[in-house]
């Protein structure tokens, strides 16, 4: 069975709100997160629920205002790339990012404050101990207050796997040209001339051309076998 995610709904001076009501809520898809006497306390109620999802959200959330500050973090920040949240808001947030990333991610941050939006975006950030962590950024702007609200998640474990099978990938292809390469080359005895194939078995040069090549042998003799051998041998025989 598919479950279906209810919408949360804050409701407004509740004192009439009872049982029955509730259940017909919910029967309709909605779920009451909070229910609050005056309006001025329900804002606070979405205030307060909204700063808590911000604060323990395992992502990376981040305001980001047009100037190039962070105006607002979440823990998960100091917890990824170990700098406090007051050092990373103190400069411009382009000096966080891998040198080698800055232009694209300043093409980047350009569109999105046009009203574009990043989907899927990726760059390199510092870390306090030198080192660069690979994050994938989600962001959309705010014209209006002149920030963007983004969304960042840590894919640097993602990246180290995704190099590490291409390399096992291009090693096996290496080991498999090598393999390739040995194959060319024949194993032939100094003496007899038999060459040893692939399990280790001696054949004749005839057989063993014959099993890979197809190819058949209408035996003959050269000249120069015929001046040198076969003739020499007749004439001792008597019949040359």
């Amino acid at each position: 069975m598919i479950g279906v995610t209810k919408r949360k709904i804050l409701i407004v001076g509740g004192e009439s709100v009872g049982p029955n009501a509730l259940e017909k809520l919910s029967a309709l898809g909605y779920e009451v997160a909070a229910i609050a006497p005056t309006e001025a306390e329900a804002i606070a109620t979405a205030v307060d629920v909204g700063d808590r999802f911000f604060e323990v959200s395992i992502d990376m959330l981040c305001f980001l205002d047009f100037n190039g500050y962070f105006k607002r973090l979440n823990p998960a920040w100091e917890r990824t790339l170990g700098f406090t949240r007051s050092e990373l808001m103190s400069r411009p947030f382009i000096e966080f990012v891998h040198p080698d990333d800055r232009e694209r991610t300043q093409k980047q941050n350009a569109d999105v404050r046009g009203g574009g939006k990043a989907l899927g975006f990726e760059n390199r950030y510092l870390c306090r101990d030198g080192s660069y962590r690979w994050l994938r950024w989600n962001a959309a702007p705010d014209s209006g207050k002149q920030v963007i609200y983004s969304v960042a998640r840590d894919i640097t474990d993602a990246k180290r796997a995704e190099a590490e099978r291409e390399q096992l990938v291009l090693e096996l292809q290496e080991a498999l040209n090598e393999v390739e390469s040995l194959q060319e080359i024949l194993p032939i005895c100094s003496y007899c001339r038999k060459i040893r194939d692939d399990k280790n078995y001696w054949q004749t040069v005839e057989s063993y051309l014959l099993k890979h090549t197809g190819s058949r042998f209408s035996h003959s003799i050269c000249p120069s076998c015929m001046n040198n051998v076969v003739e020499p041998e007749l004439r001792k025989t008597g019949n040359g």
